[in-house]
């Protein structure tokens, strides 16, 4: 089988954001890109341009959670495809025929969905990995963290969303974890989404599963080629879901910030072929840093 008959999803993790370089459990938490967050995603366009080798062979529709680190990796990006005077975001509509509008426009349709966002880190969310490791030791914080029913003790909303007067964020050292839930989330509340306090990767692919299956990989009958920006445990979900790993060798899947992963499906049945990193040699050492998080103590590069 030849790469031209084959769809391509071009799947990613976002550039590092403030909390990652921190070393901080971030989850819900809406965490803005460092600046080296943002060289990242201009990297990982270019890997994807030279990949594609032509505008016309570039993604034509993307996806990215409602969490503002991968709307900044998708502008970013878009911007260096020479794409970003070309997109649409579309928030309201996850039926497919509304998300495709915008693609017969001649627009780059770019769907934000709370399906995306990265695992619900419960109370661990606005913590220090390393602070989690030495309460919990290393086989329950391991298991929490990796393994695919590990789960983290429930956030209490009821005081998590409070936002305290000049607060700004776990970066000051006050642990704020979703202060503006009830307004980032309210079109979701009002259509009766209900919206995790904590979940483990087995929650995270089933609240993906569906909207990988008809909206991702449903788009590709018209768009060839997709871009999705998500995060450490939606790309490790999908990956998961796509290519049946299984529930004990996810735990052992690290995924870096940045370094653009293609996932190659058969055109006739739209089942796995292939997947692989557009910079190989990049990828396994910065997911040999997540895989250490709490161990060592890391400069740059967290996820």
């Amino acid at each position: 089988m030849t790469v031209n008959d084959t769809y391509k999803i071009f799947i990613l993790r976002h550039g590092q954001s403030e909390l990652n370089h921190e070393n901080i459990f971030c989850g819900w938490i809406d965490a803005t890109l460092t600046e080296e967050g943002k060289i990242q995603a201009r990297n990982a366009a270019t890997l994807i341009k030279k990949f594609c080798h032509t505008k016309e062979s570039l993604p034509k529709i993307a996806f990215g959670s409602r969490l503002i680190r991968t709307h900044q990796t998708l502008e970013v990006m878009l911007d260096e495809l020479g794409l970003k005077g070309d997109y649409e975001i579309v928030t309201k509509s996850t039926n497919l025929n509304d998300i495709l509008e915008a693609h017969k426009e001649g627009k780059i349709p770019v769907l934000q969905s709370w399906r995306l966002n990265e695992r619900h880190y419960g109370s661990w969310q606005g913590q220090r990995k390393p602070d989690v490791l030495k309460e919990y030791g290393k086989e329950q914080y391991m298991f929490i963290r990796r393994d695919y029913w590990g789960k983290p003790p429930p956030a209490d909303l009821e005081r998590e969303m409070i936002q305290e007067k000049h607060d700004k964020g776990a970066l000051t050292g006050y642990d704020f974890k979703e202060p503006t839930r009830h307004i980032k989330y309210a079109l979701e509340e009002k259509s009766g989404e209900t919206l995790p306090n904590s979940e483990s990767l087995s929650d995270v692919v089933r609240r993906l599963n569906v909207f990988l299956d008809q909206i991702i990989v449903g788009s590709l009958d018209k768009c060839s080629s997709s871009l999705v920006v998500a995060h450490g445990s939606t790309v490790r979900s999908m990956l998961k879901i796509l290519e049946g790993i299984s529930d004990d060798d996810i735990k052992d899947i690290n995924i870096p910030n940045a370094i653009p992963i293609v996932v190659e499906l058969d055109k006739a049945t739209k089942k796995f072929v292939r997947r692989y990193y557009l910079d190989p040699e990049l990828a396994e050492q910065n997911a040999e840093r997540v895989r250490n998080e709490g161990f060592e103590n890391q400069s740059q590069d967290r996820n």
